[in-house]
């Protein structure tokens, strides 16, 4: 649909550029950088600017339509919501308005000033190889190295991110992903012969890593202890 509306506001841009009757207005928002699923929240104000009773406002992504809405003679803001944002709602986002009500596809304007959102995703695949041999043998060490080779965008700028592990479907272990380094290391101490499987790592640029962050643990701990074999 977002594709259709894109192609459509190409084709009509040459005309609705001399439309006299779309106005630019301002565009706020309280962040810039949300993750993957979340809520995107996105003001446009007209204060100074109108003088109809009621407009209708445009929100556009890269010079095009997604989002329309009336506002009131007595009102100069207009909040739109964008639910659930996924990575495809990247982009570069302003406002205008017009008294007359055209399709989303119809207005092809820019708005005062332009706001750049970035949506990170939650989890991205990563590439994942063994250091030495593929095949070992009981009780040696396994050295995996997780890497990204494109450039990774993370919420807030974070230096320290997650990483998994994963067996086939299951998730075997969780470590710190270095995005300066764009590397992280999982290790398996001692193979036996479950360990056998197809490996893959997946990286979470929307979930910092603090080095001093506040750990939350159970309620209680248990101890246990591994002995050898009864003679």
């Amino acid at each position: 649909m977002n594709i259709i509306i894109a192609l459509l506001c190409v084709l009509t841009n040459q005309v609705i550029s001399q439309t006299e009757d779309i106005f630019p207005a301002k565009i706020l928002a309280q962040q810039t950088i949300i993750s993957e699923n979340s809520d995107l929240y996105v003001t446009c104000t007209t204060l100074g600017r109108k003088k109809d009773s009621s407009v209708h406002v445009y929100l556009l992504v890269n010079g095009c339509g997604i989002q329309n809405l009336t506002q009131k003679q007595d009102q100069s803001d207009t909040l739109f919501t964008i639910s659930s944002a996924s990575l495809h709602h990247s982009g570069n986002y302003s406002c205008v308005y017009s008294p007359n009500h055209y399709t989303l596809s119809e207005v092809a304007k820019k708005g005062d000033d332009i706001i750049q959102i970035l949506v990170i995703a939650n989890f991205l695949p990563a590439d994942i190889s063994i250091v030495g041999s593929s095949t070992v043998h009981e009780g040696d060490y396994v050295e995996f190295q997780c890497t990204v080779s494109q450039h990774l965008h993370t919420l807030g700028g974070c230096k320290f991110i997650y990483a998994y592990l994963r067996k086939n479907v299951t998730i075997l272990q969780v470590q710190v992903f270095n995005v300066s380094q764009m590397l992280t290391t999982f290790i398996i101490d001692g193979a036996v012969l479950r360990d056998s499987g197809h490996y893959s790592c997946i990286v979470l640029p929307s979930k910092c890593f603090y080095e001093h962050e506040h750990t939350v643990h159970g309620t209680n701990k248990v101890f246990l202890q591994v002995k050898g074999k009864a003679l």
